[in-house]
Parts: structure tokens; C-alpha cells; sequence
């Protein structure tokens, strides 16, 4: 039996007020507990809204880095995702922007890339940070 507890909906509503970002569990503890106690609590808690498929797990291939993002709805496994690994921001790629690139790959190399599929690398902000930074 599944208990729905006052810290699962602030987690659950901590993931849908920022629904354009992903978060480890560290980064999660750090802004849902105060006092640093309950660190294993959001663990299962996090667990459980995995497996009721109210979030997300994403594993960064590069570096092996675990996060977890709010699912909107059911639509969100029909179109490809952009994340940044810099800052962490999701952005969703409009179905038409999906299929284009679905084609390109099934054309270029006969590859069909899965719709729910995330993408890694830096968006625009980030960019222009780096670039701005590196002008010092």
C-alpha cells in the first residue's frame, strides 16, 4: 500500500512548479528539506512516483548522472526532449520538430529514434554565458 504523504505533495508539486527542469535526488533534498533529515524518505518517495509514472528517471550517458522530471501527461512521450546539461533545463521539441528529425535519421542512416527520447548538450542561455565568460 502506497501512502500519500504531505512531503510527496510537496515533491510532487515542487516537480510540477518546475516542470522545466531536472533535478537529482540531492539537488531535490536540498530545496524540500529543511533540516537535511528525511534524505531516504524522498528517495522512496521519488521511487514511487517513478514506477506511477507521475515523474520521470533520466541517465545522463556521459557522465552516469541520475535525474528525475515532472511528466505533464501522456503526450510528453510523443516528442523528443532537449536537456541541458549545464543548468539542467528541459525543453520540449514540438511534434513537427520530432518527426523532421525522425526522418532525417531514418533517411541519413535507416535509424528510428525513439519519440521519448532525450538529447543532451547546452541551451542558448548556457551558450551565451560560456561565450561570455570565455571573453574575460
Amino acid at each position: 500500500m502506497k501512502y500519500n504523504t504531505e512531503k510527496k505533495a510537496e515533491i510532487k508539486n515542487f516537480f510540477s512548479d518546475n516542470r522545466n527542469f531536472a533535478y537529482t535526488i540531492e539537488e531535490l533534498a536540498s530545496e524540500i528539506l529543511t533540516d537535511g533529515h528525511g534524505k531516504s524518505s524522498v528517495y522512496r518517495i521519488v521511487s514511487d512516483m517513478v514506477e506511477e509514472g507521475t515523474i520521470r528517471r533520466i541517465t545522463d550517458p556521459h557522465s552516469r548522472r541520475v535525474s528525475y522530471q515532472y511528466i505533464e501527461s501522456s503526450h510528453c512521450s510523443e516528442h523528443l526532449h532537449l536537456k541541458c546539461q549545464k543548468c539542467g533545463k528541459l525543453i520540449h521539441l514540438d511534434n513537427e520538430t520530432t518527426h523532421s528529425l525522425q526522418d532525417i535519421l531514418m533517411k541519413a542512416k535507416n535509424f528510428n529514434i525513439d519519440e521519448s527520447a532525450m538529447l543532451f548538450g547546452r541551451c542558448e542561455s548556457c551558450i551565451f554565458k560560456e561565450g561570455t565568460d570565455a571573453s574575460k
